[in-house]
């Protein structure tokens, strides 16, 4: 359940990114999570199980958010050459691990959760815990989706109301 509210950041960036594909702006928020799949899936990361904490330092840590922001950007400038797009995209990544801050430990859907680990597993953690009951959890990722969205549709139907009149 939890990473459908990165989904909704991704919609939202549209007012902020208008000439940006709206896919590109979801997968930038949906990157730290693409990242610990990958990882899940060649066994360098695990994900929480009901009696297991997750392991997961180099997706979803502070320090390692930074570093993907960062690559991210570089990345994007590198084939844009276009400072505002890239800086976009690596704030839309760095959105990814302020909003996991903000929600952590999810004991709400993974009751074996932790905070977010500063450096990695064994270091300081930080988390707000937003989602340790059910109810806030879904609130917020349903909320967030939801807002994002609809401020995705409104942006589009202002742009293409200002094209039909300058048509």
């Amino acid at each position: 359940m939890p990473a459908i509210a990165h989904v909704g950041v991704g919609f939202a960036a549209k007012k902020i990114a208008p000439d940006i594909s709206v896919i590109y702006l979801i997968i930038a928020a949906e990157l730290i999570e693409i990242v610990f799949f990958v990882f899940v899936a060649a066994g360098v990361e695990t994900m929480p199980l009901p009696d297991k904490s997750p392991f997961s330092p180099y997706s979803h840590s502070v320090i390692m958010g930074i570093i993907w922001s960062v690559a991210a950007a570089l990345i994007t400038f590198l084939i844009s050459k276009n400072k505002k797009v890239s800086i976009i995209i690596g704030l839309l990544v760095l959105s990814h691990t302020i909003l996991d801050i903000i929600a952590s430990p999810k004991l709400a859907f993974y009751p074996t959760d932790t905070k977010i680990p500063v450096f990695f597993n064994d270091s300081l953690s930080v988390g707000l815990g937003l989602f340790k009951y059910q109810t806030i959890a879904l609130i917020s990722e349903f909320g967030f989706l939801i807002a994002g969205f609809i401020i995705y549709i409104l942006t589009i139907r202002k742009a293409k109301a200002q094209k039909h009149l300058l048509a």
